[in-house]
């Protein structure tokens, strides 16, 4: 980890208000240095209560190589700042190889252009050239995966603000300005920079942005789940992604209000990645699971087999490999294949489907619900939709279903209140 911490004096060697010295807090240690009139100043300025580091646009401090190996591999970048210029070029930090290549960088109002932001990951600039703040105060974030860098401004991140990553150490790393040249330097408030040689995840990444937002009083300026609650005294509640197919999908319900992930969600006041795809198979969805890198962290739910169970397929190893794939003590739920109109009792589709229901269930009894046959026994005569057709068939009816296979908006907002009960009863 590396975390330079503008208003923590005591990592820092001061002339004055010069700073000679500036000393990564994080793991891996070693220290950004100063000299002559290079220096910024410590305290003469604050960001929200706090001292912090003034640049003037003449001054840089250049980084010792223990801190190089952060961005080898996929890494996370937050940079907290405020920029004293408008619509004119000033590199924020920049870290280059031997060779010269940039490996990662920040540069604001490219071009002269107000609220252009560049990061970079490698060479390649990951450019948003419509943020919302490129003035500050600002929190940027680079967050590469292994095919993806994201460049998200005070938590938010757009369409077309990603590219191709490159990954390699750095052999120097300036805070304020490019290591090659005097040029472009910044002017303004630096207040801190943390960075993690690994892919946080999209709730780590959350955290770190609200943590940083409200130590430094920003947190008006960001987007998320942290926006209104400071992390330093609201615990974490634990979030949740259902990886699925169309019954997690739902794009035929126009109203993503009425998609059970959200009913889910706002139930629990919790955050419901919607992962579902349409059409996919258990085995499909499953690969999705284990190739995740956002949501690691998050209870999973898995709602898949209901496409492309025919004889000889086993949903259940499926289920069996994502679940292996979850780190320890991951909270998970599983929930059933559902049948077609056209699969009543005793054809070869129903009696695929019940088939890998029952293996799933028998491996997983305590991570089992079977909101299919809960929605079933809602159709028994006397029951608010009794169908004593499709009770018998032990099919949905028509009064629940959107076409012969997926179920309407009445349909999902009974499952989604089944899942809801059974969250809350297991504790999530």
């Amino acid at each position: 980890m590396v975390d330079f911490d503008g208003a923590d004096a005591a990592t820092m060697l001061l002339a004055g208000t010069l700073v000679t010295e500036w000393a990564n807090k994080g793991s891996y240690g070693g220290k950004a240095t100063g000299s002559g009139t290079a220096r910024p100043n410590f305290g003469t300025r604050t960001m929200g209560t706090l001292p912090t580091l003034d640049f003037s646009g003449s001054n840089h401090m250049d980084m010792s190589a223990e801190v190089m190996n952060l961005t080898a591999a996929p890494y996370s970048l937050f940079e907290v700042w405020d920029n004293d210029l408008n619509a004119t070029a000033a590199i924020l930090t920049l870290g280059k190889n031997s060779g010269g290549t940039v490996r990662t960088g920040c540069q604001v109002d490219v071009g002269n252009v107000d609220n252009r932001i560049y990061q970079y990951s490698g060479a390649t600039a990951i450019s948003d050239p419509n943020a919302p703040e490129s003035d500050g105060p600002t929190i940027t974030q680079l967050r590469g995966t292994t095919s993806l860098a994201y460049n998200y401004i005070n938590g938010i991140t757009r369409g077309g603000a990603n590219g191709a990553p490159t990954y390699g150490a750095m052999s120097t790393w300036r805070i304020g300005g490019d290591p090659a040249n005097t040029g472009s330097r910044w002017n303004g408030i630096i207040s801190q920079i943390v960075g993690y040689n690994r892919v946080l995840t999209i709730d780590e990444c959350a955290l770190v942005l609200g943590f940083l937002a409200w130590k430094w009083g920003l947190q008006s300026y960001i987007a998320g789940e942290w926006a209104l609650k400071d992390p330093r005294t609201n615990a974490r509640l634990l979030n949740m992604v259902a990886f699925g197919d169309s019954f997690t999908a739902l794009d035929y319900i126009l109203d993503p209000n009425k998609r059970w992930t959200n009913i889910v969600a706002t139930r629990m006041g919790r955050l419901v990645a919607n992962a579902g795809i349409g059409g996919q198979n258990s085995s499909e969805v499953t690969q999705r699971s284990i190739d995740d890198v956002n949501y690691t962290d998050r209870g999973h739910i898995f709602f898949c087999g209901t496409n492309g169970p025919g004889a000889g397929h086993t949903v259940l190893g499926d289920i069996q490999a994502a679940v292996a794939d979850l780190a320890p003590g991951t909270k998970f739920l599983i929930l059933p294949s559902f049948n077609s109109s056209n699969e009543t009792v005793g054809t070869a589709g129903y009696n695929n489907k019940m088939a890998n229901n029952a293996a799933v269930a028998a491996a997983f009894p305590d991570n089992w619900l079977d909101v299919r046959s809960m929605i079933i026994a809602l159709q028994a005569p006397g029951q608010p939709y009794q169908d004593s057709g499709a009770y018998a068939d032990d099919v949905v009816g028509i009064a629940l279903r959107e076409d012969g296979l997926h179920l309407n908006e009445t349909g999902v907002a009974l499952y989604a209140g089944f899942i809801g009960d059974w969250l809350i009863a297991d504790g999530w």
